[in-house]
């Protein structure tokens, strides 16, 4: 029988992961250490009990294949070393899906990163079809993308400072593209528009956009999708960065469903409003 699953992270949990939202970073390459029992154990527990939506899961697969990680050309972009692994799973039957998996798998992310271990949202190079094997979806789910998830080498090789341009600081939209106005918005809604602004993205697109509106505040997917990773997955996680900040800040508040075909995709109810 599935699980009840909980609606919002706990005051602890938005605690711990806010925390870690300006330190984690995607790393691909790992020394090959094996993540210990007691921390596998952690993030398998959060990954059965942390189901906001029942179309979304993450799933930690204890010995990853590294076959499962495809590199992009040759050794460019190429997970090494990665003992285990995270794969993201969602049932793709009405829309919301890919954000739904986008939030709740950048949850076990967070968690993981406070463990003290690395990982790398990847939605395109990999085998997915050896993903789906060991993950063993459930009739109807796919996998919509994967993390490695090991220690880090002690230095990045140069393909991956290539990649993630270390050494460099991360290009960002300006706070005035993603939120114009967030100037004068309530404290607690600019505090997450910042925590959203340093979410990883699929090629650092950075498509989520906010408005306030009537006390809440809209997510909108800006940009063209693809046909391996939607925008919506990206602002998905966007969106857990927003809530964790928000809640810091402001409170408990929902994100509600936005449906229809507009770009709209969420919209942030604080409560009381």
């Amino acid at each position: 029988m599935e699980e009840k699953p909980d609606m919002s992270p706990t005051q602890e949990q938005t605690r711990r992961w806010l925390s870690e939202v300006p330190v984690r970073r995607s790393r691909r390459t790992s020394d090959g250490s094996p993540v210990t029992e007691a921390d596998l154990e952690t993030l398998d527990a959060l990954c059965r009990s942390f189901r906001p939506h029942g179309d979304a899961r993450t799933v930690l697969v204890r010995k990853a294949p590294e076959a499962v990680f495809k590199g992009i050309i040759g050794s460019y972009g190429k997970v090494a070393g990665a003992s285990s692994a995270l794969v993201f799973l969602g049932t793709p039957a009405e829309d919301g899906t890919a954000q739904h998996v986008g939030y709740t798998g950048e949850a076990i992310v967070l968690e993981a990163t406070a463990l003290g271990l690395e990982t790398c949202w990847i939605g395109g190079s990999l085998d997915r079809k050896l993903a789906a094997k060991v993950a063993r979806p459930m009739p109807g789910e796919r996998v919509f993308a994967i993390s490695p998830l090991g220690h880090a080498a002690a230095a990045a090789p140069a393909s991956e400072r290539l990649l993630f341009g270390w050494g460099k600081p991360k290009k960002r939209r300006a706070v005035e593209e993603i939120a114009p106005g967030c100037g004068s918005w309530p404290t607690w809604a600019s505090a997450g528009v910042e925590a959203a602004r340093i979410a990883p993205s699929a090629m650092n697109r950075q498509p989520w956009r906010f408005r306030m509106e009537d006390g809440t505040v809209i997510v909108s997917c800006a940009g063209t999708n693809t046909p391996v990773v939607g925008l919506s997955l990206d602002c998905g996680i966007a969106m857990l960065h927003f809530e964790l900040a928000a809640r810091a800040v402001g409170g408990p508040g929902v994100w509600v469903q936005v449906d229809g075909d507009s770009r709209d995709i969420g919209r942030w109810v604080p409560e009381g409003a």
